[in-house]
């Protein structure tokens, strides 16, 4: 027998969960991932008993999709999936991270620089939304209950889609294998952002990226951008087979504009020779643009030199610049926590293990290249007694936030010294086809230091949509 919602009874008694007005999704057999595009969402039916998707106020659109297995619970009970999403390796939670259900196939992300605005529409139409917390960990509530059902994990262009089997109406699904939750190792499993690395004597930046899972498959140099995700440039320090000079790539603004996240290593002093006035122009454009720069020590240089030439000195990132990396050596630094990302940072270090005291991190090597940031237009996240430490800024600098598209992140710090014993070293057999950073010899260390922890933690913020940050974080809107 069916009931007037075209439930048989048979169905409800078996979704003990669901009030008479649920979803098909709760005997629904649809296994396409995106609804079959009937059933309702416990709202009202029309004259002639179809489905209304919407309020109780006046007819609206009938439901589409997923939307359709959405179901009423009753009790106060929730369809809900729980999981915590990890970084490429499976192993380190991530904060900040945008898990969210499709509603249809999702769009190719664009290719190279690309202006992305914090609360905009996710790509895929998205029914429910949710974001990962300081602990990784995430919570999405009103899930489309049913088989294959389409998951998304995205932090700006790292972007991945897998397919839960099952979800149960009414009911929490905890998500527990990592490989399920975690970011794109490789292009074959997703998208992941196109990242240049240029090299220095005294900054192994380019360790970051294997440890945290990125598969040596995507490792590579100028002439084969093409089909890998992550191109070194030649700076001063070790060669590799093929590479490219690194002001070559900075001098060419159009080359430049091909990444989304450009990652400065330092060179162990400012060498200007190769950073005249043709690459700090190229630089400049291409953060204004909405490019995304990493950058420690005496790549200082960039931020004093290039993207601080405004005449006004309201809108300069920092008080002064010293240059010429006064060290401070091995310290234990404050991180900022009065504003609701730096406190997202504190809970997070200490839930990777990469500070033992909430509040505060070591860097085995420290400098003091400026002293206080210019609150005006720019966020200090960690700091030391008078001098400021890392801080970030969006571009370009001093422009209203609706303007903004670009944003540099500047670490006074070295994730690792290659020069110091048990540091990893960019060498000759990085990043080479037979390159493994598990074995020492290739150059890196298996395992994330707490330095490289909070670099990561920097390098996907960096990668996330722009919005000031010092402002709440919120999850996308659903469609």
């Amino acid at each position: 027998m069916l009931t007037k919602t075209g439930l048989s009874l048979s169905a409800l008694l078996a979704c003990s969960g669901c009030i008479a007005l649920a979803s098909p999704a709760c005997g629904s057999s649809n296994t396409s991932g995106f609804g079959d595009g009937t059933g309702m969402d416990g709202g009202s039916l029309d004259e002639a008993g179809n489905p209304i998707f919407g309020d109780s106020g006046g007819q609206k659109p009938a439901c589409k999709g997923l939307q359709c297995q959405q179901v009423m619970c009753a009790g106060g009970a929730t369809t809900s999936l729980t999981g915590t999403a990890y970084a490429p390796n499976g192993t380190l939670p991530l904060y900040n991270v945008i898990v969210y259900v499709p509603n249809a196939p999702l769009d190719p992300l664009v290719e190279g620089v690309t202006c992305d605005k914090c609360g905009s529409v996710a790509s895929g139409s998205p029914v429910v939304t949710a974001l990962s917390d300081s602990s990784g960990n995430f919570k999405i509530t009103n899930v489309p209950a049913g088989d294959n059902i389409p998951l998304v994990l995205q932090v700006g262009k790292w972007r991945r889609q897998v397919v839960i089997p099952h979800v149960e109406a009414c009911k929490e699904t905890a998500l527990t294998d990592p490989n399920m939750t975690r970011l794109p190792k490789k292009q074959s499993e997703g998208h992941l952002p196109h990242i240049a690395v240029t090299t220095g004597d005294f900054d192994a930046m380019g360790c970051l990226l294997p440890k945290m899972g990125v598969d040596n498959s995507e490792f590579g140099v100028a002439a084969n951008e093409a089909t890998k995700r992550v191109i070194f440039y030649q700076g001063q320090g070790p060669s590799m087979p093929g590479i490219t000079a690194a002001q070559a790539f900075w001098s060419d603004a159009a080359q430049l504009k091909k990444f989304d996240v450009v990652m400065l290593s330092c060179e162990g002093d400012e060498f200007l020779n190769n950073k005249p006035a043709v690459p700090r122009a190229s630089m400049e454009d291409y953060l204004t643009s909405g490019g995304r720069i990493l950058g420690t020590d005496f790549m200082y240089t960039w931020e004093r030199d290039a993207f601080d030439s405004v005449v006004d000195p309201s809108k300069h990132t920092v008080n002064t610049w010293f240059g010429g990396a006064p060290g401070d050596g091995t310290g234990t630094f404050d991180v900022d926590t009065s504003f609701p990302k730096g406190l997202a940072l504190a809970q997070w270090l200490s839930k990777v293990g990469a500070s033992t005291t909430m509040g505060k991190i070591d860097f085995p090597v420290a400098y003091s290249n400026f002293d206080k940031v210019n609150p005006l237009v720019s966020q200090r996240w960690v700091h030391a007694g008078a001098n400021d430490k890392i801080f970030t800024y969006n571009l370009p600098v001093g422009a209203a936030p609706a303007d903004q598209c670009g944003k540099s992140v500047f670490l006074d710090v070295h994730i690792a010294d290659p020069h110091l014993p048990g540091n990893d070293v960019v060498n000759a057999a990085f990043p080479g086809k037979d390159f493994d950073p598990t074995k020492p010899e290739t150059g890196c260390l298996p395992n994330l230091t707490p330095q490289e922890k909070a670099f990561i933690f920097f390098l996907m913020d960096l990668s996330s949509c722009i919005q000031p940050d010092n402002g709440m974080v919120n999850p996308p809107p659903v469609k």
